[in-house]
């Protein structure tokens, strides 16, 4: 059973995903160095479709998660892909809260809203940063 309690603050959200551990600072929404090595591999129209398909996944998931997944082992594998995901693309805040809340999700906790909030402004502030590097790269080429 999943259980539901209020969080007035992404820091509380944290925290309680955290089981009450907390850091001094949350990871950047964005780290381009990963990112820049992701381009040399991938290629500039690589990243950009990359990009593309993660914002829509994401995207996705959290329009699931907000219609009330009660599923533990599919709250599990939620927070999972979100956490591998976000690794993968270069976006180390949206990779934190995938493992603090798939670490919930392993003690039945379910996002609240104001969770999956944070985690929405996480992949806004990634996918601002992410478009502007590609942006940047491509006047420079």
């Amino acid at each position: 059973m999943m259980v539901d309690r209020p969080a007035t603050t992404r820091d509380a959200a944290a925290r309680r995903a955290s089981g009450g551990a907390t850091s001094r600072a949350p990871p950047p929404a964005f780290d381009a160095a990963e990112f820049d090595e992701l381009r040399e591999m991938i290629g500039q129209d690589g990243v950009i479709e990359m990009v593309e398909i993660f914002e829509s996944e994401t995207r996705q998931r959290l329009r699931r998660l907000a219609a009330g997944i009660r599923d533990p082992t599919a709250l599990v594998r939620e927070m999972h892909t979100l956490k591998g995901a976000s690794g993968t693309v270069a976006a180390p805040r949206l990779a934190a809260f995938g493992r603090m809340f798939e670490q919930a999700a392993h003690r039945g906790i379910a996002p609240t809203p104001d969770d999956l909030k944070a985690i929405e402004d996480a992949l806004e502030a990634f996918l601002i940063e992410a478009r502007a590097r590609t942006e940047r790269r491509a006047a420079v080429v």
